[in-house]
């Protein structure tokens, strides 16, 4: 086990417009996975993640068009209703869905498009796969929220945003409105 200091530095995000959101990402060569670049990547990710008050994030939300995403909700003040989860650092990641038949409405917001959430269906259950960031096979099953956040984030690296997956735009709202209007109607 390597010890991670996870003092990254803040990157930048990359909001909607930019082309490399729309990109679909190359797989991350395992053989790479120690080197110190991508270990102060992964850092600096786990940091802007944090930074950002977010629930994850992909590389490509940092333009850097990689199989990796971040996940983690504990005590963010973006998400104070949702059950937390633990840091989990996803390589090359794959999604199962377990129950085809269950879904859940989720409100999702995202760090590339600030200041807006969108209403969509997500699956409530799923089967993560991959590899942790020092390269051991990671698989766990997900729920609830923990499972919409890892979908949102596999989305990003297939290029896809949650505006993509809405089927009414009559439930995209400034968070402002959003809080005013849905928070309490939802929860």
């Amino acid at each position: 086990m390597i010890d991670h200091k996870l003092a990254g530095m803040i990157l930048e995000v990359i909001k909607l417009g930019n082309p490399k959101l729309r990109e679909v990402c190359d797989a991350v060569d395992l053989n790479t996975l120690q080197s110190d670049e991508m270990q102060r990547f992964i850092d600096d990710l786990i940091s802007t993640m944090r930074d950002k008050n977010g629930a994850g994030i992909a590389a490509s939300q940092v333009g850097v068009l990689k199989r990796i995403f971040i996940m983690e909700c504990s005590d963010n003040p973006r998400y104070p209703d949702r059950d937390g989860f633990p840091l989990t650092v996803v390589i090359n990641p794959s999604i199962k869905f377990i129950e085809k038949e269950n879904q859940v409405d989720s409100w999702e917001g995202c760090l590339s498009i600030p200041g807006l959430r969108g209403k969509l269906s997500r699956f409530s259950k799923v089967e993560l796969s991959g590899y942790d960031r020092d390269g051991n096979t990671l698989s766990k099953t997900l729920e609830g929220f923990e499972a919409v956040v890892a979908q949102h984030e596999l989305d990003h690296l297939d290029g896809i945003l949650f505006v993509d997956r809405m089927k009414d735009m009559k439930h995209l709202a400034y968070n402002t409105e959003y809080l005013k209007y849905w928070h309490e109607v939802e929860n």
